[in-house]
């Protein structure tokens, strides 16, 4: 751990924390009058260098209550202040502030160093949790700059800005990694592959160069102290000098699946790219432009191509006239008067008005004859009146698979739609961008707009048993609602129990290969959760049994989604009555058995839940015990000195799944004890009330505590083959392959 102190002893001991790579991203990325976040601000010195030379909107998170009242004193009137933990949900959490150094503390315990430099302790206060998505929810500006420095929870507060971070909102990003993402049992992986499939470059910082991290390989899970900054990959050109060209991207089309049949080209302009549409095979293809000479160049450029219609008009959403800005270069001619293009672009003028005619497209299509049904894509290109002639397109847009539209990040021509604007009303009609290309400006470029795509997991109701299937349920949902993706799984038992959308049948044929999981537990190493790519219209398959700060993002809609209906809601209802005739608290327990007795899944002692029950007795002396088991003659007698209920407690029922009774009992406990099993674990996520939870441990010879949300679906750690016979089934123990076993162990 030497890697991880000497980490520590850099922040504890340096006079001035602002590095000279952090002055020199500060001075490289940020301008006058940005909007910055800094998430982590401790006594503010990061933002104070920020303000030294910039004129900042500075938004300034703070988690320690006693950094936070210094930053009251230093900054409350210069920038909006915030005490919060930001990381992946709006909940109170756990701080641990560190009485040796409080600029060491963190969501995560620093288990590292607490031995050797941080031996004082800590104090663990409570602090409103939030999101950035939420902290920023319904505003449309654009994030200049997002500063975190949270001490090993930097993926907490990323999982908690997916929908900033998938529309590119941030177009910086820099963030600290070292030991304490070892502390808090993330990799730099999980980080790096996140931003990569939300459209961003990651570049590593040092000596004032910057270095992409293109590829990711074991040798980078290094743990050593280094700043990274990501940047949206739409600033690579005017940034990096990397950009490219604009051009209609069909080769990211292909990638998802769409192949489209026929064009809708609006902004016509010279019709340069017929040749792209021909080599696509795209046919029909229309032209609207709305320059007079150019649509008759257009009309004598195509008179002898059956297949191809030009409209002159101007795309809008009502019919009428206007008055068109024919500019000295063509191409930024518009229905909109310039505004910030003239001083983006000050040689560029408006030449001459034009009076021209305003229309819908609907209505142009109908007028022209085309059949909109033929026609699945649209380019358009129309100098900021983009949204006026998407709204007279409401029909057309049913048939449409993708659009490339050029898109302004500022208000260029006066009124003219920023890009949240269309994403807004894209969004509306079932539509999310893909793609973000300014390579000749920060200020404008083009987006590539798709038909949500659907995921599925045919495993669910094929692979494995209820616990298994309500992960793989919970999985593509929470896939789904990261992207913006639709969901669907094959009908499965939680149809009729859960209000989760119900299942197809049959499911939609995916163009793609399956996704498989390298892993089917560890979310470091996963390659679906750390893909750095997506994958639209695919299969998945796997268990999906993340460590369970995966899904926390998504608690909200977990629970609702997984909240009981119908009749399973009925029965869920008598057992809460029984429980609360009970004179205390009740405490479900789960104690596998029948099916368990090797590997990870060993038998946990009785002995194990006795010894936490009598602790738990002493508070509460009237306490009531429900016991969950497969084997409930087996386990009963173990806890005779207790008042006990089961399942025969309760009236009959005659629900088709024997396991729901116990399932719904281990949701609705004051405490819970469950096995090392997905099925109960799964059972302590669904468990709104619980005070607390407890989990048998082989490692530690005892039941430990868990939360549901921040914990391994199982413990890996150890098999009962590996620590004692008494944690394993007659027939385990039968199985020659262990008796071998026995025989190696014995003899070396």
């Amino acid at each position: 751990m030497k890697l991880f102190s000497r980490r520590a002893e850099r922040k504890r001991h340096q006079d001035d924390p602002i590095t000279d790579d952090e002055r020199f991203i500060i001075g490289k990325c940020i301008r006058d009058g940005d909007i910055v976040l800094d998430v982590g601000a401790h006594h503010g010195k990061w933002s104070e260098a920020v303000l030294h030379h910039k004129s900042a909107d500075l938004h300034v998170f703070e988690a320690s209550r006693d950094a936070y009242d210094k930053l009251q004193q230093s900054l409350s009137d210069r920038v909006t202040l915030n005490w919060n933990a930001v990381t992946n949900c709006g909940e109170d959490m756990t701080f641990h502030v560190y009485r040796d150094d409080a600029r060491l503390s963190s969501l995560h315990r620093r288990h590292s160093v607490e031995d050797k430099l941080l031996t004082a302790g800590f104090d663990a206060i409570t602090v409103p949790g939030t999101t950035l998505d939420s902290y920023w929810a319904g505003r449309r500006e654009q994030i200049r700059f997002l500063k975190v420095d949270v001490e090993g929870a930097e993926y907490d507060v990323l999982r908690g800005a997916d929908a900033l971070l998938r529309r590119g909102q941030v177009d910086f990003l820099q963030f600290e990694y070292g030991g304490t993402f070892f502390d808090a049992g993330v990799s730099l992986r999980n980080v790096w592959s996140l931003l990569r499939r939300n459209g961003y470059r990651v570049l590593r910082v040092e000596k004032r160069k910057f270095t992409e991290l293109r590829q990711f390989t074991d040798r980078d899970e290094t743990y050593q102290y280094t700043n990274f900054l990501a940047l949206h990959e739409r600033l690579m050109g005017p940034f990096l000098k990397q950009g490219g060209e604009i051009e209609l991207d069909f080769d990211l089309l292909d990638r998802y699946g769409i192949r489209p049949r026929g064009a809708l080209h609006v902004g016509g302009h010279k019709g340069e790219e017929i040749a792209t549409y021909r080599a696509r095979d795209i046919s029909p293809v229309v032209f609207v432009e709305a320059n007079p000479g150019l649509a008759q160049g257009l009309r004598d450029r195509f008179a002898a191509d059956a297949d191809v219609t030009v409209i002159e008009c101007a795309a809008s959403d009502n019919e009428g006239t206007a008055r068109f800005n024919i500019t000295s270069m063509d191409q930024s001619s518009s229905l909109l008067k310039l505004k910030d293009h003239a001083k983006l672009y000050p040689k560029i003028g408006v030449a001459e008005t034009v009076e021209v005619r305003t229309a819908p497209l609907d209505t142009l299509l109908a007028e022209a004859g085309v059949d909109p049904a033929t026609l699945d894509f649209i380019a358009m290109d129309i100098q900021g009146a983009e949204l006026m002639a998407l709204r007279g397109a409401t029909e057309t847009l049913k048939h449409i698979n993708a659009l490339q539209l050029e898109v302004n990040f500022s208000e260029l021509y006066e009124g003219c739609p920023l890009i949240a604007d269309l994403d807004d009303f894209l969004g509306a009609h079932g539509f999310i961008r893909v793609m973000t290309n300014t390579p000749y400006s920060e200020e404008w470029g083009d987006a590539l707009y798709i038909r949500r795509p659907m995921v599925t997991c045919s495993a669910v109701g094929n692979m494995g048993r209820f616990g298994n299937q309500l992960f793989q349920s919970m999985f593509i949902h929470s896939y789904a609602r990261e992207h913006d993706f639709i969901a669907a799984t094959p009908a499965w038992v939680g149809d009729e129990m859960f209000h989760t959308p119900p299942g197809l049948d049959p499911l939609p044929e995916m163009p793609f290969q399956v996704a498989e999981l390298r892993d089917r537990h560890d979310l470091e190493t996963s390659n679906v959760a750390n893909d750095p790519q997506l994958h639209p219209n695919s299969d998945f398959t796997g268990f999906f049994q993340f460590h369970s700060r995966y899904y926390k993002p998504y608690k909200p809609q977990i629970l609702s989604d997984f909240a009981f209906k119908g009749a399973y809601a009925e029965r869920a209802a008598e057992i809460a009555a029984l429980f609360a005739r009970q004179p205390g608290p009740v405490v479900p327990l789960h104690l596998r058995r029948g099916d368990f007795g090797t590997g990870v899944f060993f038998i946990a002692p009785e002995s194990w839940y006795l010894d936490w029950l009598q602790e738990l007795r002493a508070e509460a002396p009237d306490l009531t015990l429900y016991i969950a088991s497969d084997d409930l003659q087996a386990v009963l007698p173990a806890f005779a000195g207790f008042n006990t209920l089961t399942e025969a407690d309760l009236p009959a029922t005659d629900l088709p799944e024997p396991f729901f009774t116990d399932f719904a009992a281990l949701t609705l406990g004051d405490h819970l004890a469950i096995s090392n099993s997905s099925f109960s674990f799964a059972a302590s996520l669904l468990n709104r009330s619980a005070r607390s939870f407890m989990r048998p441990c082989l490692s530690e010879q005892r039941l430990v505590p868990y939360d549901p949300w921040n914990a391994p679906v199982l413990l890996r750690a150890h098999e009962a083959e590996d620590v004692g016979e008494e944690f394993m089934s007659d027939h385990a123990k039968g199985r020659s392959k262990y008796k071998w076993r026995k025989l190696r162990k014995l003899f070396g």
